[in-house]
C-alpha cells in the first residue's frame, strides 16, 4: 500500500537531510503511529505520502505507483490528509460547506456523501457548529472539523497530523474507536502524535523517528515500554504504563500491561485479593 525505498529529503541542498534513507512498508488496513520529538522528520515524512513533497532520492510508492510521477490532484482521491494546524486546511464559509467540499469535488454520490457527513457530525458532536464559520470556532473545534472534512471523502489512506491535540478524553476515545473501525473496513490510517496514551490504547504499530532516521519500528506496547528507546529519543512513556511499572516494582505478581482498561482491571483484582486475604486472616 505505502512503500518508502531509501528515501532522503532536504528542503535545501546546502543543509543536512531532514529524512535519510527511509525504508518502510505500511500494508493495507494497518493503523500506524509515527512518533519522535519535534524536528525528527515526522511531518516531512507524511507529506511524501500524498505527494506534497517529492524525495530528493529514493522512491515513494502508493499502490505500486511512484507518486513522484503522479499529480497531487490525482493522489487526493486516494490519500486524505489532515494538517497539524487546522488553519492551513479550512477555508469554507460554514462548517457544513467545509464538510461537503471534499466529497463534492471527488464527485461522490449525493446519498453516500450525506450519509458520511451525517455519521461524522454525530460522531464528533458538531451539529451545533454546522452553520458557523470555521474561523469562529475554538482551536479544538476547528481540529475536529478539519479531521471530519477529510473523513467525509472515503479515501483508501488517511494521514492525520496530531489528531488528538486539544481534545478531551471522551472525544479521543470516540476518534480512536472510529479510526480502528476504519482499518477493520480496509482503510489504512497513519497518524503523527505526541499523545502516547492514545497511541498505546489504539495503535498496534509504532514507528520511531530520530533526526530523520527510523530508529525503531514494531509492536506499540514493545516500543513504548522500551526504556532504552524512550531515553534515546526523548519520548515520554504513557502514564498508564508508568503506573503499571510502579506497582510491579513493589509487587512482582502485578503484570506489566499497556491497555488502560487492563491496568485498572488488574488494580481492582489486586485490591480485591488483598481485601479477601485480610478477611481470611480475621476469620
Amino acid at each position: 500500500m505505502i512503500e518508502f525505498e531509501n528515501v532522503s529529503f532536504s528542503y535545501n541542498p546546502k543543509f543536512s537531510n531532514v529524512l535519510t534513507e527511509i525504508t518502510l512498508k505500511i500494508d493495507k488496513a494497518e493503523f500506524v503511529a509515527l512518533v519522535g520529538k519535534n524536528g525528527a522528520g515526522k511531518t516531512t515524512l507524511i507529506k511524501h505520502i500524498n505527494g506534497l513533497l517529492k524525495p530528493n532520492s529514493g522512491i515513494v510508492k502508493i499502490n505500486n505507483k511512484d507518486i513522484a510521477k503522479e499529480p497531487i490532484s490525482k493522489m487526493a482521491a486516494f490519500v486524505g490528509f489532515s494538517f497539524q494546524n487546522p488553519n492551513h486546511q479550512l477555508f469554507a464559509q460554514t462548517v457544513q460547506k467545509e464538510l461537503e467540499f471534499g466529497p463534492k469535488n471527488l464527485k461522490i454520490d449525493e446519498i453516500e456523501r450525506e450519509k458520511a457527513i451525517s455519521n461524522l457530525v454525530e460522531l464528533f458532536n458538531i451539529k451545533h457548529l454546522l452553520e458557523r464559520s470555521p474561523y469562529e470556532l475554538s482551536g479544538g473545534e476547528r481540529r475536529l472539523v478539519s479531521i471530519a472534512s477529510v473523513l467525509t471523502m472515503n479515501q483508501q489512506i488517511l494521514v492525520l497530523d496530531e489528531p488528538t491535540y486539544g481534545q478531551d478524553y471522551r472525544q479521543k476515545q470516540r476518534l480512536g474507536s472510529f479510526l480502528k473501525q476504519l482499518t477493520e473496513e480496509g482503510i489504512t490510517v497513519v497518524i503523527v502524535s505526541h499523545d502516547m496514551d492514545f497511541i498505546m490504547d489504539f495503535v498496534p504499530r509504532t514507528i520511531v523517528l530520530s533526526r530523520g532516521e527510523i530508529v525503531a519500528d514494531g509492536d506499540t506496547s514493545s516500543i513504548l515500554s522500551d526504556k532504552v528507546i524512550l531515553e534515546k529519543t526523548d519520548l515520554i512513556s504513557p502514564i498508564v504504563l508508568d503506573l503499571a511499572n510502579t506497582i510491579h516494582e513493589s509487587n512482582s505478581a502485578f503484570p506489566i500491561v499497556c491497555k488502560e482498561d487492563e491496568v485498572f482491571d488488574n488494580i481492582l483484582a489486586l485490591l480485591t485479593s488483598k481485601q479477601s486475604n485480610k478477611q481470611e486472616m480475621k476469620d
